[in-house]
């Protein structure tokens, strides 16, 4: 998986969370039950998204999907009579979502089928904060007027620091590469790349010291404009 794939299964846990907080007063993170043939592998530290510290992990297995999703409706269908058990969905396919609440903690597990015959996805886990605390998103990030930042994720790894971030607004991809091309320019930006993909998105891609930030603006659904937002700032020489 690449980085861009794995940011956005985080921005799905992310909408789980926005979905499910509801105030719940968290105790001792519970334990995240594991299939015993998957290999496990963090993906970063000190991750959060939109505000709400989330634990995410990345793991492989030759078990099939069905399989993944059968070991965890056992493991959490067992905890049913003393805790709401587990929800299943398929909105985002090819990605089915596991999701439970336990001791006010939401753990997500996203599964897809490999081209082997296995599975792969990726283990979320977060304590749920007041629904009450409302967490500004984007800041310092410049926004046209009527953007709203949709989701965010900042993480901390040994030598960086990176956030990723979903901007919505309803101005169409040229008056927003306009804005965003004179923005860089004036503080000082150099462009790597400015460059439109068909008539249908446009790609910026800047430096600026040990600063890097990525722009993929794309026509929305409804109309506007989505983009995607990937900032690193390289912390070591």
């Amino acid at each position: 998986m690449n980085l861009i794939t794995l940011t956005l299964r985080l921005l799905v846990v992310a909408a789980c969370l926005n979905l499910l907080n509801a105030g719940v007063v968290a105790a001792k993170a519970p334990e995240f039950p594991v299939p015993d043939d998957a290999r496990v592998a963090p993906i970063g530290q000190n991750m959060r998204v939109n505000g709400s510290v989330i634990s995410a992990r990345h793991f492989s297995s030759r078990e099939s999907t069905e399989e993944i999703i059968d070991f965890y409706r056992e493991e959490w269908g067992k905890k049913a009579r003393r805790d709401p058990a587990f929800t299943v969905t398929n909105v985002h396919a090819p990605w089915t979502i596991i999701s439970r609440i336990e001791d006010g903690y939401l753990m997500t597990v996203q599964v897809r089928a490999t081209d082997t015959g296995g599975s792969e996805g990726l283990l979320g886990m977060s304590r749920l904060s007041d629904a009450k605390v409302k967490h500004q998103l984007g800041q310092g990030f410049p926004l046209m007027g009527g953007s709203k930042v949709i989701n965010e994720v900042i993480s901390q790894d040994v030598g960086q620091s990176g956030r990723t971030m979903i901007v919505g607004n309803k101005h169409d991809i040229r008056t927003n590469v306009d804005f965003y091309r004179g923005r860089y320019e004036t503080e000082g930006w150099t462009f790597d790349m400015d460059r439109s993909i068909g008539g249908m998105a446009h790609v910026l891609a800047l430096r600026k010291g040990r600063k890097r930030v990525n722009l993929v603006l794309r026509e929305a659904a409804k109309g506007g404009t989505q983009i995607v937002v990937n900032e690193v700032t390289h912390n070591l020489l």
